[in-house]
C-alpha cells in the first residue's frame, strides 16, 4: 500500500467510527445504510489483501535471502580454494575466471550470481585433482551445484511472486476506488445537513481529513467533485487565506499569507511547502454556489482539501 492509500484507510476507519457513533443523525438520509455497508466491506477486503500482501512479501524476501547468502557462502569458500591454487601455480587464466570477492557476489544480479557460481563450480570440477590439497573434494562440490540449482529454481518462483504482489496491488486499488467513489457518495448525503446540523456537519468535515505522513513536501492537495455526477471539476477557482489561530481576531489583520490555485482537468490542485496554519477558503466557479469553509495545515504533513461542488439555483423569474 502507498502512504496515501495507508492514510485514506486510517481516515476511513475514524470517519466510519465516527458515523456510528451518530447513528440517529445519518438512519434517514436516502440510500445511506447501503453506502456505510459498503464501505464497511470494502474496508474489510482491504485489510485482508494487506495482511496477505505483506506477509507474501515477507516471506518471498526471507527465502530468497536465505538461499543467496548460503550459495554465496559456499561459491566464496570454492572459489578461495581454487585462487590459492592458481595463485601458487601460476594459472593466471583460472585465477582470472574465479577471482571474485564475496562483495562482487553480493552486488551481483541474481542472474549473474547464478552464472558466476556455476563457472566456480565447474572450474573446481575441472582442476578436482589438483585441488585435492587445498581442500577442494567431490562432496563439497556436489553441496555447492545443489545450492546453485536451488537458487536458480527459486528465480521464477520469485517472479511468479512478483505478478502476485502486483496483482494483489491492483486489487488494492480497485477497492480504494469503491472506498472513494462510495465516500463521495455519502458526503453528498451529509451537505444536506449543512445548514441544519452545522457542528454535526463541521466534525464530519474535520474526521474527513487525510493527514499523509512522509517526506513528501507537498503540504496541500485540493480534490473538486461534482456533486451531480460524482466526477472531477476543473477550473474551480480557490483562495486561501492563512489566518492566526485567534479566530475572535480581524481576519484580515491576521493575513500571512494568501494562496490562489485552480483545480485542473483531473479536479486537483497541489501547493508543496505551504506554511502552517488555518486556512479560510473560499472556491468558485461560474454557475456553481460558493463553497467557504477552514482547513488546517500541519508542518511536515500533506492535507487534502475535499470540494463538493453543487450548481447554483437558477433564479425564479
Amino acid at each position: 500500500m502507498t502512504s496515501y492509500q495507508e492514510s485514506y484507510e486510517k481516515m476511513s476507519t475514524s470517519k466510519v467510527a465516527f458515523l456510528l457513533s451518530n447513528a440517529k443523525t445519518t438512519a434517514t438520509l436516502p440510500g445511506y445504510a447501503g453506502y456505510l455497508a459498503t464501505i464497511q466491506s470494502t474496508l474489510t477486503q482491504i485489510l485482508t489483501e494487506k495482511v496477505q500482501q505483506e506477509a507474501d512479501k515477507s516471506g518471498d524476501t526471507k527465502a530468497k535471502n536465505l538461499i543467496k547468502t548460503t550459495l554465496i557462502s559456499e561459491a566464496i569458500d570454492v572459489g578461495r580454494r581454487i585462487v590459492a591454487y592458481a595463485s601458487n601455480n601460476n594459472k593466471l587464466a583460472l585465477l582470472a575466471l574465479v577471482n571474485y570477492t564475496e562483495s562482487d557476489l553480493k552486488k551481483s544480479t541474481e542472474s549473474n550470481l547464478v552464472s558466476i557460481c556455476q563457472v566456480i563450480k565447474d572450474n573446481a570440477t575441472a582442476n578436482v585433482t589438483v585441488l585435492a590439497p587445498f581442500g577442494v573434494t567431490a562432496a563439497i562440490l556436489t553441496t555447492l551445484q545443489t545450492s546453485i540449482t536451488d537458487f536458480n529454481a527459486y528465480l521464477p518462483k520469485n517472479r511468479v511472486g512478483q505478478i502476485d504482489t502486483g496483482e494483489a496491488t491492483s486489487t488494492l486499488n480497485s477497492l480504494f476506488k469503491t472506498l472513494s467513489s462510495t465516500w463521495a457518495k455519502i458526503d453528498v448525503l451529509i451537505e444536506t445537513l449543512r445548514i441544519s446540523l452545522p457542528i454535526f456537519y463541521s466534525d464530519y468535515v474535520k474526521v474527513s481529513k487525510i493527514i499523509v505522513k512522509g517526506k513528501s513536501k507537498l503540504s496541500l492537495k485540493i480534490v473538486a467533485i461534482n456533486a451531480e455526477t460524482n466526477k472531477p471539476e476543473a477550473n474551480v477557482k480557490i483562495i486561501l487565506t492563512h489566518i492566526s489561530d485567534e479566530q475572535t481576531k480581524n481576519a484580515a489583520q491576521d493575513v500571512k499569507k494568501t494562496l490562489v490555485k485552480k483545480t485542473a482537468k483531473g479536479g486537483g490542485a497541489q501547493e508543496k511547502n505551504v506554511t502552517e496554519g488555518s486556512y479560510l477558503y473560499t472556491a468558485k466557479k461560474a454557475g456553481c454556489k460558493d463553497i467557504n469553509g477552514t482547513v488546517d495545515v500541519v508542518d511536515g504533513e500533506m492535507t487534502v482539501l475535499k470540494l463538493i461542488v453543487e450548481k447554483a439555483e437558477t433564479p425564479k423569474e
